[in-house]
């Protein structure tokens, strides 16, 4: 039989997880973070109808447009990791009746929310998804070709499995193990050999386009009506199993605040610096970073009252009017990098190693694979 949790080992054994993760910004963690985002990149490149991927949330507002810079700590993400733990000290001493739940039945759960929700056994504050949302995680997106949302879907899940890369809901009790080993591993200088939590979309190519190229729009709509600019993304997204979430997200915050692109086709790179090069033409950074906080969630709100994050921002748009997209591949990223992230021989084995050579696709498959064989998830 497994051992029981009280309320506060629970509590406690995530408030420090994650608080040790934000604190811990370390060249290592940065490393690490691009180390998850590389592989995934390059994974997404693996699925036959990839038209490219791109990142948001954290760590990529986090960083500059290159993904360099020192992270800032994220004082929000601290104040919600403590406030997990004050919702629980009312009852501190009670069994988390969840983790025999999940044991038990988690298999035969639809998700986190159709069961788990409307049960009274745990107030809400405490339930599943509250504390795997305190959890670091990577938004990663995938843009497929129009209608082949069905085919990147299957092909994207069988690489995530192989290469041991998972969403959190996929089983929240490991995912809160594993960062809790990923956070202390960093704080003790040792690189991890698994992946943090990576929350996984998927977007038809011509939708994300077409969102590219509306942002301009949007942003002359709403400042001549004085209202909050607004554009409806709505992904596919791989919670326990793919599904389309209940509401859509403001596109709006996503781009101005850390949309990265990978291996964009020309065509869509060229939308992008497009719309880019009308935003901060049409806009002062003032307007910008306005329109930014007024298309954030409550929680993100508070993160951008950071006058770290504001100068971060404050770059990142700077940056827009002559550039080009300057992360345009894998490929590129590897060769300007210091050290380049590898998958071991096999799915269970993951490794940083120091070398001059590019990690190719074929390198990301296991030898036997090859040729020759709720609103404030944790952003």
């Amino acid at each position: 039989m497994s051992e029981d949790y009280t309320i506060k080992d629970m509590t406690e054994k995530v408030e420090r997880a994650s608080t040790t993760f934000e604190r811990t910004n370390t060249e290592l963690k940065r490393r690490y973070l691009i180390w998850n985002i590389d592989v995934f990149n390059q994974i997404a490149r693996l699925v036959s109808v990839s038209k490219g991927s791109f990142g948001t949330g954290y760590p990529f507002y986090a960083l500059d447009e290159n993904l360099e810079g020192e992270l800032p700590v994220i004082e929000e993400q601290i104040r919600y990791n403590r406030q997990l733990v004050r919702d629980g000290k009312p009852i501190q001493k009670s069994i988390w009746k969840c983790k025999s739940c999940l044991e038990q039945n988690y298999d035969d759960m639809p998700d986190l929310k159709r069961i788990c929700k409307p049960c009274p056994n745990v107030i809400p504050e405490l339930k599943p998804r509250k504390f795997i949302n305190r959890l670091p995680d990577i938004d990663m997106w995938l843009v497929c070709e129009d209608g082949k949302v069905e085919q990147a879907q299957q092909e994207l899940t069988r690489l995530l499995d192989e290469y041991k890369m998972s969403t959190s809901d996929k089983a929240p009790l490991a995912s809160i193990d594993d960062v809790s080993e990923v956070a202390e591993m960093i704080k003790n200088g040792k690189f991890p050999k698994i992946f943090l939590p990576i929350d996984s979309h998927i977007i038809e190519y011509s939708k994300i386009k077409k969102l590219l190229e509306q942002v301009p729009d949007e942003l002359q709509r709403a400042k001549q009506e004085d209202s909050r600019p607004y554009l409806p993304i709505w992904p596919k997204s791989y919670r326990k199993e793919w599904q389309y979430d209940d509401e859509a997200y403001n596109f709006i915050y996503d781009y101005l605040s850390a949309f990265t692109d990978f291996n964009f086709p020309q065509e869509l790179k060229s939308s992008l610096d497009e719309s880019r090069k009308r935003v901060v033409s049409e806009n002062t950074p003032e307007e910008l970073h306005d329109f930014l906080m007024q298309s954030a969630t409550s929680a993100n709100f508070r993160r951008f009252q950071s006058l770290e994050l504001e100068d971060i921002f404050m770059h990142r748009i700077s940056t827009w009017k002559d550039a080009k997209s300057t992360r345009l591949s894998s490929k590129e990223d590897n060769e300007s990098s210091d050290s380049i992230s590898r998958i071991g021989n096999n799915a269970n084995s993951a490794e940083l190693q120091s070398q001059e050579n590019k990690t190719s696709c074929d390198e990301l498959q296991p030898k036997e694979n090859r040729n020759d064989s709720d609103e404030e998830r944790s952003l």
